[in-house]
């Protein structure tokens, strides 16, 4: 195989491998609405589901998401051995950078603990949100803030 063709197949594959044709939430609502959605699932155990629920928006590569959905699904048996059930989830803070990116901080809550759990939704050419990140963290420094 020459230069060319081999070099224009990885053009190819990397091109077929991008979600260029990933769905899109429409507005900052609907962005809210949808996470509430995976939170709820979160709470009720169902973290295949609540991951699975975001994969028609995925900004990012499908690979680099169905292995942190296996992480998150290991994770979270540990974590409702240890600390329960949860208990319930709330949105604790939105940040934004212009009309690009979004992004919702949720805590799973438990009796004892709560969880952090940040959604980043990119929107590269003002026609919808599509998600770019999903991580969680027992790392609850960063979301305190001085009372109002």
């Amino acid at each position: 195989m020459g230069p060319f063709r081999r070099r224009t197949l990885l053009i190819w594959l990397m091109f077929i491998s991008t979600p260029l044709f990933a769905e899109t939430l429409a507005n900052r609502d609907l962005v809210r609405q949808q996470t509430g959605a995976f939170m709820d699932m979160i709470a009720s155990g169902r973290v295949a589901a609540a991951y699975n629920s975001m994969r028609p928006y995925l900004g990012i590569e499908p690979e680099v998401y169905d292995l942190a959905v296996r992480e998150a699904a290991t994770y979270f048996q540990q974590v409702n051995q240890t600390l329960g059930d949860a208990v319930g989830s709330s949105r604790v803070k939105v940040e934004v950078i212009a009309n690009d990116f979004t992004r919702e901080t949720w805590l799973q809550k438990f009796e004892a603990d709560a969880i952090a759990w940040h959604f980043t939704y990119y929107q590269p050419d003002g026609n919808g949100w599509k998600l770019v990140e999903v991580r969680h963290s027992t790392d609850l420094d960063r979301l305190f803030r001085p009372p109002e």
